[in-house]
């Protein structure tokens, strides 16, 4: 099950939310055996956030989680495309991707 937790210190809007619903449950795919439909989502919005000591932004974290583990190659175009996704949807200037994988998982 992976998972994806995304703090922006903007507000994020219903029509918003969507957009990067549906993008992140397409981007996940590129981690072979990851798909939607066992995707988890969080979004917190309005998070006091710093970036280089200013607020400017709209700045974003996206912290991912997944069970096992994905080639070097393909995290990193999953990071780029999550980072894309978040700046054309948020207009976010500073965005960071973190990506954990873990066989230590229970559900």
């Amino acid at each position: 099950m992976p998972f994806i937790d995304i703090k922006a210190s903007c507000p994020i809007s219903q029509e918003q939310e969507l957009r990067l619903k549906t993008g992140l449950g397409e981007a996940i795919s590129l981690i072979p055996g990851k798909n939607e439909s066992h995707l988890m989502l969080a979004f917190a919005d309005e998070c006091r956030m710093w970036f280089a000591g200013s607020q400017e932004g709209p700045i974003v974290m996206v912290h991912t989680a997944i069970y096992g583990s994905a080639a070097p190659e393909t995290v990193s175009r999953l990071g780029s495309q999550v980072v894309e996704l978040c700046k054309e949807v948020l207009g976010a200037k500073q965005v960071y991707f973190k990506l954990a994988q873990t066989t230590d998982w229970a559900w």
